[in-house]
């Protein structure tokens, strides 16, 4: 890959005191450019910020803002490059104290808040707001904040941005209305809300000027890199528009538009998005931690536009693979099984086996050999290593990644491609099965699941089940997740034909053993009726696991107790480790 020269011109900058009333409430006007993360104080940043302003409120400083002065001579507004979080923030609180001031029918005073603070109000009267917002935030900060009586308390925020503007629009109109309370006279609630604003425009600050937006971009990456404000995603996006934009800036909305969507494919995928960029460089150039990312990226990459969009594509085929739409695998060799096998990759909740198939997937027409195989292994080894004995996955982290790479490079050759893959397919499992848990360490955690009352648990349960009940019924019966139900032998509350207690059977009620898989129309009967009444409704079933649990307890005489469960609980371990999931 071609590297970029680190080499750096000296940035130009002018750095002066301030403070809140001599940035926000002058006659400027503020722009958040594209590369902005979104707005994203939560209430812990809103309380943190309301107590600096009035319960200790003596020197206050609220930090540097940093501005790009080029785009006042170009456009007549200034960019903010970092402080968009404070100045909306002190937005809201000034929308706050106007519409508090209005209530309390001082419409001279909520005037005054909404032209000096809010909006610039030319000589004819024309207002202009202040802060043009990013395009994510700018319809709902303008109608409900911005703007002059809008009722945001009954509105309906369409994300979390939204709703984060909301909630602290919320919470410094309860803050304020609750000390409001401790005057009795209107002139005094009206003298508070003075002193709020007094308060706010004395706030102090630092105000560092940069006079071009290249150095801008520079400014922005390295006030924020030495910190956690910005995530790996916030700080690449950055400069992705620096390297492609300043090169380019009729590219500006192409940028934007691939990004953007490369931003939904994976809010699809409820993954975030740093998660994914790491996954995607692990797959296909080096391994490295989280905390290297950035400036392996930045280190590495030459080419930004192909960058941006490998990016594109490989977020589409990470969505592809998490959100499954069984449409998407009817074109892929065997893609049934991969389909079948991802499913269940899925449920058991372990992610950094994605890194491999990213660059299988990306891959997927070169390798000349079919990958199902693989997916399959991936799965059963998932289950073993790490959702039953839940050990460590950072070695499989570095396997993955190891092999990904290797797959990369291999398609690029001319020669024995498929061999060269095959290889690297053989090698992958080699590797797994030297990890592969033995029986006993296996054993002990499979004796250990229990079913729990949770969603995500009943799946985990019912997939066990399911993939036990197919491999004893000779893969005849691939039960559809959707029809059947867990159902309990011993139920959870046992009637008194039972004559054991809840709290006897504790321990053992919702262990494997216990368990089985019935069609839901049947589900609804057995309730906790006596184990003979139980196995008449049971009978009914037609699932293989079923049926040999109903026959082996009828031959034990109708007997079914911890020890009858504990063995069956045995038995499943063992076809699980054995036959089930073996590779």
């Amino acid at each position: 890959m071609e590297k970029i020269d680190n080499k750096k011109e000296k940035i130009n900058f002018n750095a002066e005191d301030g403070s809140i009333g001599k940035v926000l409430f002058s006659n400027v006007r503020y722009k958040i450019p594209q590369y902005q993360r979104p707005y994203a104080w939560e209430e812990d940043h809103i309380a943190d910020f309301w107590n600096d302003v009035y319960v200790n409120p003596t020197s206050y400083f609220i930090g540097s803002f940093v501005f790009n002065y080029d785009t006042m001579e170009k456009e007549d507004y200034l960019e903010v490059i970092d402080g968009q979080q404070r100045l909306l923030t002190i937005t809201i609180f000034m929308s706050v104290l106007r519409d508090l001031s209005r209530e309390l029918g001082d419409t001279n005073r909520a005037g005054r808040i909404q032209r000096q603070c809010i909006c610039i109000e030319d000589r004819r009267g024309n207002q202009t707001f202040r802060i043009i917002c990013g395009e994510s935030t700018k319809n709902f900060f303008e109608k409900y904040v911005q703007e002059e009586n809008k009722d945001i308390i009954n509105s309906n925020p369409s994300n979390k941005e939204e709703k984060r503007i909301k909630n602290n629009y919320i919470y410094l109109k309860n803050v304020v209305s609750n000390e409001l309370e401790k005057y009795q006279e209107k002139v005094d609630k009206l003298e508070f809300i003075q002193d709020l604003w007094d308060r706010i425009s004395e706030i102090a600050t630092i105000n560092i000027g940069i006079d071009n937006e290249e150095n801008a971009y520079e400014i922005f990456e390295t006030v924020n890199v030495r910190g956690l404000e910005l995530s790996i995603a916030d700080l690449l996006k950055n400069l992705i528009f620096k390297k492609i934009y300043l090169k380019n800036p009729n590219k500006k909305d192409e940028i934007k538009e691939k990004w953007n969507q490369i931003e939904e494919n994976i809010k699809e995928t409820e993954t975030e998005l740093k998660k994914f960029l790491r996954y995607y460089w692990l797959s296909k150039y080096s391994f490295v931690t989280e905390k290297r990312l950035f400036k392996e990226i930045k280190r590495e990459v030459g080419d930004y536009e192909k960058f941006l969009d490998e990016l594109n594509h490989s977020s589409s085929l990470y969505n592809q693979l998490i959100e499954l739409n069984q449409d998407d695998w009817y074109e892929i060799k065997d893609g049934g099984k991969i389909y079948k096998s991802l499913q269940g990759t899925k449920i058991l909740g372990v992610s950094q086996c994605y890194v491999l198939f990213l660059s299988i997937l990306r891959n997927i027409n070169k390798l000349g050999t079919n990958p199902a195989k693989i997916f399959e292994l991936i799965e059963k080894f998932t289950f073993e290593y790490a959702h039953v004995c839940n050990l460590p996955g950072n070695k499989v982290e570095r396997i993955y990644s190891k092999y990904a790479i290797k797959l990369e490079e291999t398609v690029k050759e001319e020669r024995d491609v498929h061999k060269k893959v095959q290889v690297i397919f053989n090698d992958i499992e080699k590797e797994l099965k030297k990890l592969k848990p033995s029986f006993n360490q296996f054993n002990a955690s499979f004796l250990e699941i229990r079913y729990k009352n949770s969603e995500q648990n009943r799946v985990f349960v019912k997939y066990i089940l399911q993939k036990i009940n197919k491999t004893l019924s000779s893969g005849e019966h691939d039960i559809d997740f959707s029809i059947v139900n867990t159902e309990h032998i011993l139920p959870q509350k046992p009637n008194s034909e039972w004559n054991l207690s809840k709290k006897t059977i504790k321990n053992y009620v919702d262990s494997l053993g216990n368990l089985t898989l019935v069609h839901k129309h049947i589900n609804s009967k057995g309730g906790n009726k006596s184990i003979k009444d139980k196995i008449e409704f049971l009978k009914k079933s037609d699932i293989y696991l079923t049926k040999k649990l109903v026959e082996e307890i009828v031959v034990s005489n109708y007997i079914w107790n911890e020890e009858k469960i504990t063995k069956r609980s045995e038995q499943l371990s063992k076809v699980s480790y054995d036959n089930v999931w073996s590779f």
